[in-house]
């Protein structure tokens, strides 16, 4: 490793330390205010909201490092050409292509660190994430619940809860157009609701048929409203080709599936392209004796993101396809590389 490389590594190493913690912040901000906000208003315990968080670390991690990465690289190769450096490289001979090696292999290993944690590490991690969610929600029904709430069991019956308080639910009601079930206390219990006692009536038509009294029961609950929606993403690389596999056995669209698999690969696979991108904008801007600044690597920077989240969303609702909505981002900043690179200083 020569004198060049330890030079832009230890620079860009610094910048990307320094943008990794502020996107990841920003991301785990952007989740304790739209997730957990309201549940801590209705009582959900610190130490599990502290948790949960903590197991959404790897996960901004995963997003932050192409990010960080694209940030880190355009506020150094700026900064170098703001103090002539670059110039000074061009002047002894050292040409571009030398600069874009090292940073390319470099940011070659970062994409396998993001791959090899989007593929298994992140999905277990955020799995994890909402089961410490769900069990804090099921230990307080009033962060779930408000008394005079109606909700649907998993066979889709109304499911009414009178009274919420520290010890329960109370003053519970399932009705369907079949039954009637009443019970004056209930607690949440691994996916189901568990019912005390209660009474059971049954109906044929309008006239009742059956009473009956019961001493125990359990609703089997759908997913809980509360929690934050599971995504495609959140699924490991193998489960997601066992589910792509049983959709196209059974002859459903998947785009929402396919986009997420394909998105394993092209998410690391940005900090690559963005060393092409970040070396080819350094050396155009120098031929005209342009600076990025910090606002225009701000800018540029979280243009990406909105790119991404364009991509994506159109890749899962099937408007193109899955691979271009996982990959159009690499290829959009990939030829805005080349063409930078065709035109800027060598």
């Amino acid at each position: 490793m020569t004198t060049l490389d330890r030079y832009l590594l230890r620079e860009a190493g610094a910048y990307l330390v320094g943008g990794l913690l502020v996107v990841v912040l920003l991301l785990l901000g952007g989740v304790l205010f739209e997730v957990l906000a309201p549940l801590l208003s209705r009582g959900v315990d610190l130490l599990a909201v502290a948790y949960y968080l903590a197991y959404r670390v790897p996960e901004a991690v995963y997003r932050g490092l192409p990010i960080a990465y694209l940030f880190a690289l355009l506020l150094l190769l700026s900064r170098m050409a703001e103090d002539s450096e670059l110039k000074a490289l061009l002047a002894s001979g050292i040409s571009r292509e030398r600069v874009l090696f090292t940073l390319v292999w470099f940011g070659g290993v970062l994409a396998l660190l993001g791959f090899v944690l989007g593929a298994e590490a992140v999905p277990r991690a955020n799995q994890e994430a909402r089961a410490v969610l769900q069990r804090a929600l099921l230990a307080r029904p009033r962060a779930l619940l408000e008394p005079g709430t109606f909700f649907t069991d998993a066979y889709g019956r109304l499911v009414y809860v009178g009274r919420v308080d520290e010890a329960g639910i109370g003053e519970i009601r399932l009705l369907s157009k079949d039954e009637v079930l009443a019970a004056e206390r209930g607690r949440f219990q691994k996916g189901v609701l568990e019912l005390g006692e209660g009474v059971r009536v049954t109906f044929d038509g309008s006239r009742p048929r059956t009473v009956a009294l019961f001493e125990r029961a359990e609703l089997p609950l759908k997913e809980i409203a509360a929690l934050p929606r599971a995504l495609a993403s959140d699924l490991t690389l193998s489960e997601l080709r066992e589910k792509i596999a049983r959709a196209r056995r059974r002859g459903i669209p998947y785009p929402a599936l396919a986009t997420a698999y394909y998105r394993k690969f092209a998410e690391p696979l940005a900090s690559v392209v963005f060393a092409f991108f970040a070396v080819g904008v350094a050396f155009w801007m120098l031929g005209g004796s342009r600076s990025l600044g910090l606002v225009g690597v701000v800018t540029v920077t979280f243009f990406y993101y909105a790119t991404w989240s364009v991509f994506r969303i159109m890749g899962e609702q099937g408007a193109i396809p899955p691979w271009l909505g996982a990959f159009g981002p690499d290829l959009f900043y990939l030829l805005l590389a080349l063409f930078f690179l065709g035109v800027g200083r060598r």
